[in-house]
């Protein structure tokens, strides 16, 4: 299994340590629940080291990324990040991605961990015919994720930056413990405001012991894979693997808004317009299950007694305290209060669509 340089960190810390999609990463230090709770209420810390990280520069690098995202390149401004697909020709997602947009000068990608091999060979595959260089960075930096609504003052007490200046969904260079230049974004994948710091991998280490020295004033821990997944479902985020993968498109998969089918012709355009213009047969809703046993991905839906879905993910609440899950149902049963059932063996609990997402941060709604 692949490491990040916090493998020694997680492992003083009494981390359980598992295989996620080949890389040796930290479920829980603590207990899932206790995390959750922590980054709902303080902050808590996620390495995210594992995560790919491509820098893309060259005469064509915009005309390169609008051809190969769903969403728009070419009208960001320097600082923004937008959430995108990269889908096939056939329109199904092969990531899910954040792109930074440097301007003119740069274009920088966060694809997942598990996706990182598939996207570079696609990048070298779709780069034929423009002028674009091509790096990955992603051993030689290391990415946390400091989120909470206690975020901000952690980050205040280690950086230079005015974090009342850095909106959503918006980056800059910072000098952070001493270190300049490092990447300071506020993106997350918690539902939580809070920050994704990169820096160089050498000081990863650094960085982790004294983000979590400095927050112990406002109570911040570590947090693990497990809580990163039941936090990112509360908050309705796809899951690669999940909700997301190459048989399904981002249109099924309710992420409309991050796909610009206005923009030119970009790689799977044609199969999401055709999608779009004869309707889809799958869409992907939230329900709220009843009982206490937990939907897991790929259990039926059943309507009437009828089989007309799939469980995508399912969890329990820790914050909304019910029994949650997403599933892909046909666009008739999408309505919200539509009663469906998930099938447990020869029990069946009834399941409620609900709007999505489940959580909303309290400044947010």
């Amino acid at each position: 299994m692949k490491e990040t340089p916090l493998k020694a960190q997680h492992e003083k810390l009494g981390a359980r340590m598992v295989d996620f999609a080949g890389w040796y990463m930290p479920v829980s230090y603590s207990t899932i629940k206790e995390e959750h709770q922590r980054v709902r209420t303080k902050v808590g810390l996620f390495d995210v080291s594992h995560m790919g990280r491509y820098w893309i520069s060259g005469k064509d690098h915009i005309k390169f990324t609008d051809k190969v995202i769903t969403n728009s390149r070419a009208d960001m401004k320097p600082g923004q990040i937008r959430y995108s697909l990269i889908c096939n020709g056939l329109g199904g997602a092969l990531d899910d991605v954040l792109v930074y947009s440097g301007g003119d000068e740069f274009t920088f990608f966060v694809v997942n961990a598990g996706n990182r091999d598939k996207i570079w060979a696609w990048f070298e595959r779709e780069r034929k015919g423009f002028n674009v260089e091509i790096n990955d960075l992603s051993e030689k930096y290391a990415m946390i994720a400091l989120q909470g609504p206690k975020s901000k003052d952690v980050l205040s007490k280690i950086s230079d930056l005015d974090i009342k200046a850095l909106k959503y969904y918006r980056f800059t260079r910072a000098t952070v413990l001493g270190e300049t230049e490092v990447l300071v974004s506020r993106t997350g994948y918690t539902g939580e405001d809070g920050f994704e710091l990169i820096m160089t991998a050498r000081n990863a280490v650094k960085f982790w012991t004294d983000i979590l020295g400095v927050g112990q004033s406002v109570g911040i821990g570590p947090a693990g894979l497990g809580a990163r997944d039941t936090l990112r479902l509360e908050a309705g985020m796809p899951l690669y693997g999940h909700e997301l993968e190459e048989s399904i498109s981002p249109l099924e998969a309710g992420l409309d808004w991050a796909v610009r089918l206005d923009k030119a012709d970009f790689v799977g355009k044609a199969a999401l317009e055709d999608q779009k213009k004869h309707g889809l047969k799958q869409k992907l809703v939230g329900l709220n299950v009843g009982g206490k046993r937990i939907p897991r991905q790929g259990q039926e839906v059943f309507k009437d007694g009828k089989p007309v879905g799939k469980v995508a993910s399912g969890t329990q609440g820790l914050w909304v305290d019910s029994v949650i899950a997403t599933a892909f149902v046909p666009p008739s049963l999408c309505g919200i209060g539509t009663k469906l059932q998930v099938k447990f063996r020869e029990d069946a609990y009834d399941a409620i669509v609900v709007p999505l997402p489940f959580y909303t941060r309290p400044d947010k709604k």
